[in-house]
């Protein structure tokens, strides 16, 4: 099984056996892909509040087909206790022919952010993520909650099942306006900066205190390959600082730790 270097080659995954220390984002003008996500779950080595919804067909460790599953984040609460969130992830099974015309049995997911405001204590779901035709597989982690203003940090995960290919594109939700960021809004930023076409790798890390958003950014890499693709805008890992005009876009300090405002529900509280 192959490994798969990523954020400069500082993290090596290998397929269904190893389980990486983050979510990488990669967003690109020309097309995005992700490797060693596909049927594994990944943890998060930060102190971000937030969970991940992921839910496979397929068992962790062995990878064989084990039938449906469900999986719903604990409840993440704004810092005033005005809105709350989860995401809950469905997989389930279904038959296909492949080309030789024999049966087999597939896994796909659908996938949910639900809220809860003050003007209604009921959940409502405000975005779904559904399969594609080459990625099956989605999840919505909770990364956190703005300090004010009610913005919800997410990443919206895509996979294949059964290969390398998938990506997390990282998006905010306004529980305030009801409205929900772009697919691409910080690959555009990150064109604005660079001035072209502008290929990295994306973690979402946080928000800072006045509202921006925090991503841990890096050169993407293609399988085995020891330089970054001509595409890449940055030159190594590091932590950048993203406003809410998408052009307003610098680095920071590579020590530099985002605090977190929202706050986990205890577990029966959810619904």
């Amino acid at each position: 099984m192959q490994a798969t270097r990523q954020l400069a080659g500082s993290t090596r995954v290998a397929l269904r056996k190893l389980v990486s220390s983050f979510i990488p984002i990669l967003i690109a003008g020309l097309g995005w892909h992700l490797y060693g996500y596909a049927q594994v779950k990944p943890k998060s080595s930060s102190k971000v509040p937030g969970e991940d919804s992921y839910a496979s067909c397929h068992d962790n460790v062995s990878g064989k087909l084990v039938g449906p599953d469900q999986r719903r984040t604990f409840v993440l609460e704004s810092p005033d206790g005005r809105y709350r969130a989860y995401a809950e992830t469905t997989a389930v099974t279904y038959k296909r022919k492949n080309a030789q015309g024999d049966e087999e049995v597939e896994c796909e997911n659908k996938t949910g952010l639900f809220v809860a405001g003050p003007q209604n204590q009921k959940f409502r779901q405000v975005m779904s993520v559904l399969p594609r035709a080459t990625l099956s597989g989605n999840s919505i982690s909770l990364v956190d909650w703005s300090r004010q203003g009610h913005q919800l940090l997410i990443g919206e995960g895509l996979w294949g099942y059964g290969s390398d290919f998938g990506g997390t594109e990282i998006r905010i939700y306004d529980a305030d306006s009801g409205t929900l960021s772009s697919e691409s809004f910080v690959e555009e930023a990150f064109r604005k900066y660079a001035r072209k076409e502008c290929m990295g790798v994306y973690q979402p890390a946080g928000f800072s205190e006045d509202g921006e958003i925090i991503v841990k950014a890096g050169p993407y890499f293609d399988e085995g390959e020891e330089q970054p693709r001509p595409e890449s805008c940055m030159a190594k890992e590091g932590i950048w600082r993203i406003g809410p005009a998408q052009d307003a876009i610098r680095q920071l300090p590579d020590d530099y730790v985002p605090k977190h405002y929202g706050k986990e529900e205890p577990r029966k509280a959810a619904p």
